[in-house]
């Protein structure tokens, strides 16, 4: 396809040059040719032997030697001399010397002194003649002389002419096709095989996927030129409000420039997951560079709202929290289920009322200590699934005595409450799991006269060392292995969003405790019955 696109353009190209350079050689030979019949004419006009003989008898013999020496010498068709009687003096054909001109009318034109041209068929036939007057030393016009050209003649010019322009178009033709094969070819190559077609439709397929990625994406050149952005970048920068700053006639803006893509060309070296501030707002942003023939073209960057990554992170934590707490409860029951079917198998059911009658007193003692401290449902259910899955893996979780929370109605804030709660409880089992003492001691309570729900969760494992104090709260930090790291800076994701503070007390050897609080004020005391 490309080929004879360009095959037709060449060709198109050259037949269009053909017919207005055919259309200027006409027009040249016809200008050429009257030129030149004028000129002859009126030499032959001025001629002393003309002059002199024209009176005289009506064949002279020196006009008709005249004529023919003049027609050799300048390759016109004919030389006619006539007198004012418009009696021929001289002419090709001798035989009609003596005569009258075969076109009176035409000729009579010139009796009064102007010179024209025309083009009538005459004895010789058809073609293009002059007429100028003839006049003596007195100023007296006493002839006429027509000089001209016979149509065949004029016709063997005009193919003579053309026959050079036909020849130069049919090597510019064939050089041209040659040319045009050998850029096809080349054109090509650089497109990588590619149609205009299939390129169009790449490129729009490339728009949809882009458009379509929930990342921001903008890749730009290492003099700031915006080569490429996204919808979602438009709504990121109309987010943090720079929108109408970010990008100026199609270059990026200095401050966003060097935010994001300053490091990656001075140091040549891509970004991963770095957490980048603009205007305020928080973005996880990774960039690469560009590469085309081994040279840096640019880079691309994709930004992403840390904001709705966490909340993401909280989600899956919180999901997860409350399927280990379904599990654990699902094995303590299978459990004693077991255990009940085994003694009715071996008919002690003396044993089975008293396993019975156990169970059933200590779920009313532990279900008993946690309801009357903990009046909110919602977190009671979730600390008794919390203490029976600490229980099935040998860890005591214990409710502090001093505890307490109403039954108020906390809206969302009631998830991401029991969210930082289990990923402590759950960070604090893995802390004790290999220690002597496996227990974990957790405080709630919300503060009236303050206006703050605050948690405690303490442990009894080997604590922090000082040096990774500072890091425990940063995104993928994690002293347990690979792909963790995201608990404690969902944490503080989710303490920033309410105002709110956390504080870790920890020292080798002797346990962590981690404290936070809560911004949070109760309508008033008579709702209480209400949010029951």
């Amino acid at each position: 396809m490309t080929t004879l696109l360009v095959l037709i353009s060449v060709i198109a190209s050259l037949i269009a040059s053909a017919i207005l350079l055919d259309d200027y050689v006409l027009e040249r030979e016809h200008r050429a040719v009257q030129n030149k019949i004028k000129n002859v004419a009126r030499m032959v006009a001025k001629d002393t032997h003309v002059i002199d003989k024209v009176e005289g008898s009506p064949s002279d013999a020196a006009i008709q030697n005249y004529a023919n020496e003049v027609m050799n010498a300048t390759g016109v068709s004919f030389v006619v001399v006539l007198d004012n009687d418009l009696t021929r003096k001289s002419h090709p054909d001798e035989s009609v010397i003596g005569g009258t001109f075969s076109n009176i009318d035409d000729a009579s034109r010139s009796l009064n002194g102007t010179e024209h041209y025309s083009r009538h068929v005459g004895i010789l036939g058809e073609g293009t003649r002059f007429f100028t007057p003839i006049w003596n030393d007195e100023g007296e016009q006493i002839g006429i002389v027509c000089v001209g050209y016979v149509q065949q003649t004029i016709n063997d010019e005009l193919w003579n002419a053309r026959k050079n322009l036909y020849v130069g178009l049919g090597v510019g033709l064939l050089v041209g096709i040659i040319g045009a094969l050998y850029l096809a070819r080349y054109l090509k190559k650089v497109l990588l095989g590619l149609e205009p077609k299939q390129i169009v439709a790449h490129m729009k397929e490339k728009e949809i996927i882009i458009d379509s990625v929930s990342e921001a994406i903008i890749a730009v050149s290492p003099k700031r030129k915006v080569l490429l952005q996204n919808v979602n970048f438009n709504k990121l920068l109309n987010k943090t409000e720079v929108a109408t700053k970010a990008i100026s006639n199609g270059y990026l803006y200095d401050t966003l420039f060097s935010l994001i893509f300053d490091d990656v060309f001075k140091t040549e070296k891509p970004i991963a997951n770095r957490v980048t501030v603009i205007n305020h707002f928080e973005f996880i942003v990774n960039v690469q560079l560009i590469y085309i023939d081994k040279n840096i073209y640019g880079a691309v960057a994709t930004l992403y709202d840390q904001s709705e990554l966490q909340h993401l992170i909280r989600e899956l934590s919180g999901t997860e929290q409350y399927i280990d707490s379904l599990r654990a409860q699902n094995h303590k029951f299978m459990n004693q289920l077991h255990t009940i079917l085994g003694l009715i198998e071996l008919e002690k059911y003396e044993d089975v009322h008293h396993f019975v009658r156990v169970l059933n007193h200590n779920y009313h003692r532990e279900m008993g200590f946690v309801t009357d401290k903990i009046k909110s449902s919602a977190i009671a259910g979730f600390l008794l699934g919390k203490t029976s899955e600490l229980d099935e893996q040998g860890v005591t979780l214990i409710i502090d005595e001093d505890s307490y929370f109403p039954a108020i109605k906390i809206g969302d804030m009631l998830h991401d409450l029991l969210l930082s709660m289990g990923i402590l409880i759950d960070n604090a089992k893995e802390a004790v799991i290999n220690s002597s003492k496996k227990q974990v001691i957790l405080f709630l309570k919300y503060d009236e006269a303050e206006e703050v729900i605050m948690f405690e969760v303490q442990d009894t494992g080997p604590g922090i060392e000082k040096h990774v104090l500072p890091k425990i709260f940063e995104r993928g930090y994690s002293t347990k292995g690979e792909n963790r790291g995201y608990g404690l800076d969902a944490i503080q994701s989710i303490v920033k969003q309410y105002h709110g503070l956390v504080d870790v007390q920890a020292k080798t050897g002797r346990g962590s405790t981690f404290r936070i609080e809560f911004p949070f004020k109760w309508r008033n005391k008579n709702d209480e019955s209400n949010d029951r």
